[in-house]
């Protein structure tokens, strides 16, 4: 399944083509095409494999998944695979989904591929039916607002994610529970997934910046060093989150270790003011029959002020040295 946007100067744009057709906007260099295939059938690789010579093993990366982001030169285009960055349909916080996009460039042509939706490209079709001048240009320009637009859409994600990563630091300190630490470990998860897919896709678009491909003019590389520009941004933003993730999980070790030494420490101190207590306590609650103080008049009450005393005196003492 596959959508076709065609331009020619003299007839404009259009979204059907027969096979001839198709075939003969191929042989005319004023032509610009651009298929943007979302499922591969045994048709479409007989399109792709004899209409455009794309290689077997290009026509296998479009079917198969792949986990890295490359860039191939084949001799009649240059293949990249790219990954655009989604929000997750329910829009759970700190959730982020990646999407394979996947590029053929040619002298005259772009095909992506993508096995699901991606909205910054359903974005860019709405553009091109809406007659805007980006698919009046080159081929290579087209692939650049192409990867601009979804390089773009990083930003918003990224934003939220680095402001999530600022919530659990502040909630790291106020009041560390058990679905903090849970947050921790799913921010850590979600960093070191955009951290191999940005890293990478920043070295695929720096070999392509460096104007040695032949599908690229090298009056519009600088384009693409925007692009690699904005991914080495991107990468520094999760660099420091992942940085201040990894001290959270140390400090939440030293905050619940801190806390836990707090419980001991009041623990003990009245342990040990209840030790003299408990001592006096225990020795009149003896049963000797002879005892001088069972038979005093004031015993009860003067056993009951010394221990008021004795508790007074140790938690005064406690305190000048700042043991509570």
């Amino acid at each position: 399944m596959y959508e076709i946007f065609s331009y020619h100067p003299e007839h404009g744009l259009r979204t059907e083509l027969s096979l001839e057709e198709l075939t003969q906007a191929l042989i005319d260099e004023r032509s610009l095409l651009w298929v943007d295939f979302s499922d591969v059938d045994d048709d479409d690789i007989d399109l792709l494999t004899m209409v455009f010579n794309l290689h077997t093993l290009t026509v296998e990366d479009f079917i198969m998944p792949n986990v890295r982001p490359k860039v191939e030169q084949f001799q009649d285009y240059l293949f990249l695979i790219m990954f655009a960055l989604e929000a997750p349909n329910n829009h759970q916080k700190g959730k982020v989904r990646t999407v394979e996009l996947d590029f053929c460039l040619g002298k005259n042509f772009v095909i992506t591929f993508h096995s699901s939706p991606i909205g910054t490209l359903t974005s860019f079709k709405e553009r091109i039916k809406k007659q805007s001048p980006i698919i009046k240009h080159s081929a290579d320009m087209l692939l650049y607002y192409m990867l601009d637009s979804c390089i773009e859409a990083y930003f918003p994600v990224i934003t939220e994610f680095d402001n999530l990563v600022d919530e659990m630091s502040d909630e790291l300190f106020k009041d560390p529970t058990n679905e903090t630490l849970k947050k921790i470990y799913h921010l850590k998860n979600e960093v070191m997934l955009l951290r191999r897919t940005i890293g990478p896709q920043a070295d695929a678009i720096g070999h392509i910046a460096q104007g040695e491909h032949q599908f690229i003019a090298s009056t519009n590389t600088m384009y693409f060093r925007n692009i690699h520009d904005n991914l080495l941004r991107l990468n520094d933003i999760i660099g420091t989150s992942r940085d201040i993730i990894t001290g959270a999980m140390e400090a939440y070790v030293s905050v619940v270790s801190n806390r836990l030494n707090e419980i001991m420490k009041t623990l003990t101190v009245i342990a040990t003011i209840m030790m003299p207590l408990t001592l006096i306590a225990s020795i009149y609650g003896m049963n000797f029959r002879h005892m001088p103080e069972l038979g005093s008049k004031f015993g009860y009450p003067a056993v009951l002020m010394t221990m008021l005393v004795i508790a007074v005196t140790m938690i005064v003492y406690f305190k000048q040295k700042k043991w509570l």
